[in-house]
């Protein structure tokens, strides 16, 4: 499991989303476009819930470890659509000059 920490927050989610979600902000960044994401993640008390994203160029964000929760989202789907969005922003740059 690993923490999202978006400004003074931080969400719990599966390190794969989190991989994801970080990987597709550098894409978006990169290209100078943003995006909103909804990401499968644990609250506090180990409820799954959805926490959205604004990714933008301008706004930093943090993956960290945490400690494993048995009871994580499921996080395949949101993880295909994410890597198909980061793999869409990357195909639309120019190539390097």
């Amino acid at each position: 499991m690993k923490n999202i920490v978006y400004g003074l927050t931080a969400v719990l989610t599966s390190d794969e989303a989190a991989d994801a979600v970080l990987d597709y902000a550098a894409a978006l960044a990169h290209a100078g476009l943003a995006d909103t994401v909804a990401v499968p993640t644990v609250d506090a008390f180990g409820t799954t819930t959805t926490t959205s994203f604004l990714l933008a160029p301008a706004l930093g964000l943090l993956v960290e470890d945490a400690a494993d929760d048995p009871l994580g989202p499921d996080t395949t789907a949101f993880v295909a659509e994410i890597a198909w969005r980061a793999r869409a922003v990357r195909c639309t740059l120019p190539p390097p000059a």
